[in-house]
């Protein structure tokens, strides 16, 4: 499987509100006569710094199961962000929000994933 996705925010934005709905669309290319794979999305925050990371997901939603080509206009979706945890930038832990597309390759082969940073304010 060979594909590559797009993530096109609502406005072209990168910037939220908490508690504010986030939309936009995943486009898919894909090589011609090949099935489009599985494709899930979600929105999700990680933190890294000192210690352990921790990942949590607050939106996720399968696309497509598969099926023969990429709809043109591509695939729509709409997330409620929660209240918490906000974007943070400290010296010692960072919070991090992006929207992530996973496109399943199949068996023994790693998935494609694809993450558009946004910011949580």
């Amino acid at each position: 499987m060979s594909a590559c996705a797009t993530i096109d925010l609502a406005g072209g934005r990168a910037s939220y509100e908490a508690g504010e709905e986030i939309a936009g669309v995943v486009r898919l290319t894909t090589l011609p006569g090949r099935p489009v794979p599985r494709v899930e999305l979600s929105v999700l925050w990680q933190t890294e710094g000192k210690g352990s990371t921790d990942t949590g997901v607050a939106h996720a939603q399968v696309l497509t199961e598969g099926q023969q080509e990429a709809p043109a206009e591509g695939f729509p979706f709409r997330a409620r962000l929660p209240l918490l945890p906000r974007s943070y930038r400290g010296d010692l832990i960072e919070i991090r929000w992006s929207v992530r597309v996973r496109c399943s390759a199949g068996f023994m082969r790693d998935d494609l994933i694809y993450d558009q940073p946004i910011t949580v304010r």
